[in-house]
């Protein structure tokens, strides 16, 4: 017998095609856009930080050059390298009293968990003996010291590696002719001893010119023990013991290149900001004291590069701020500074430069004839020195 099937029309088909195909188009347009297809007003606008009127530039060129390699130097500064011990207490307890006889030994025990990364002490404080009982310490049955206690005294001993789980006994044992004997004390205390390995990492952020030139750290060891220099966390160098003379280790290439990577900068930016993590790492009984560390970048030839940018501000009669902040200053020399169409020029001396905000007053016949109420135009920055400016930004001032 045979089953009839409900058959689906075929306009109901095309109309689920065009559903499913307008769904799929939403879906991978920008959600701006979906949002306008779909009726959504969901759109905003991005405010600019920069009042209406003013002019603002983040400038990621230099200014100048040189025609000969120089050096620059980012300070680390002078400062103690070492493996402190640290003392903490496990275990404490007041108020003990050990007695033996002639029918035995008796004890004291303490249960604890050790380490292999750490050293262990008992220290006992003996507040008053009756006879002359040995004291003595055992570690999981093994004895490891004895002594004849007296009143006042403190005795600290280290206790011998072994495994995870210990027991550390205090007995009191009988000693010459006597039926009783005892010892009391009056603080009971196991102490771990352990090293702080934590590396001194300094980290300085230097301004490179594309990753060209070359870089190195350079400090002067005086102390002792096995020390790692490091960048980034790659091992440069590796000492064993102070030379008191200045070590100058090289930094490759491919640290350089994957420092620039993780800077998540634009690789149009000709000046980058990189950090650079230095850090001093020192194994056990290590002590140094590191002086006059720093980070040194020798920049090769650069072209000299004299930029242009072109600006447009509110018209006004009066006088403008011009601000030119400059982030580092490698070689000093005048700024100066041309502006088109008024043809007029400017100088910033290189001895009233420095870094951060340099501001000048403008007049406005430097900046043209007004148009559509704005001055419009171009300025032209120049220098026979080496600047990393960080941008420049230009506002009319009330007279």
């Amino acid at each position: 017998m045979a089953i009839e099937r409900e058959r689906i029309p075929a306009v109901v088909v095309l109309m689920l095609l065009l559903t499913g195909s307008i769904v799929i188009y939403l879906l991978m347009v920008p959600a701006p856009v979906a949002y306008k297809l779909l009726g959504i007003n969901n759109t905003s606008s991005i405010v600019s930080t920069v009042p209406k009127g003013e002019y603002y530039y983040t400038m990621n060129t230099y200014i100048g050059g040189n025609s000969k390699p120089l050096n620059t130097s980012y300070s680390l500064g002078t400062f103690g390298v070492n493996y402190p011990l640290v003392n903490t207490t496990i275990f404490n307890k007041t108020a003990v009293s050990i007695s033996s006889s002639i029918l035995g030994s008796s004890s004291y025990d303490i249960s604890f968990n050790s380490s292999q990364q750490s050293n262990y002490f008992i220290v006992v404080t003996i507040e008053s003996v009756s006879g002359t009982p040995k004291l003595s310490f055992s570690l999981n049955g093994h004895p490891f010291f004895s002594a004849l206690p007296a009143a006042n005294e403190t005795i600290t001993e280290q206790i011998p590696a072994s495994a995870n789980k210990n027991v550390l006994s205090i007995t009191d044992s009988l000693n010459g002719f006597a039926l009783t004997q005892s010892f009391k004390l009056s603080q009971v205390e196991i102490v771990r001893q352990y090293g702080k390995n934590n590396a001194n990492v300094i980290p300085v952020k230097v301004l490179t010119f594309s990753g060209i030139g070359d870089y190195s750290i350079s400090y002067t060891p005086i102390g002792y023990g096995n020390l790692n220099v490091s960048v980034n966390s790659n091992v440069l160098s590796s000492i064993t013991n102070g030379s008191d003379s200045q070590q100058v280790i090289d930094i490759p290439s491919i640290v350089i290149s994957k420092a620039i990577r993780n800077s998540n900068l634009s690789s149009s930016s000709i000046v980058l900001p990189v950090l650079f993590n230095v850090g001093f790492q020192p194994a056990q009984d290590v002590s140094y004291e590191i002086a006059d560390a720093s980070l040194n970048y020798e920049i090769p030839y650069i072209a000299f590069n004299s930029p242009t940018i072109y600006y447009s501000v509110n018209a006004t009669n009066g006088n403008y701020l011009l601000t030119l902040d400059i982030s580092s200053i490698i070689t000093k020399g005048n700024v100066y500074l041309y502006f088109t169409p008024s043809g007029e020029n400017l100088t910033m001396p290189a001895s009233t430069l420095s870094s951060g905000e340099n501001v000048v007053l403008i007049p406005a016949s430097y900046l043209g004839t007004a148009a559509n109420g704005n001055y419009s135009g171009t300025i032209k920055f120049s220098t026979k020195g080496l600047l990393i400016p960080s941008y420049i930004s230009m506002h009319p001032v009330n007279n």
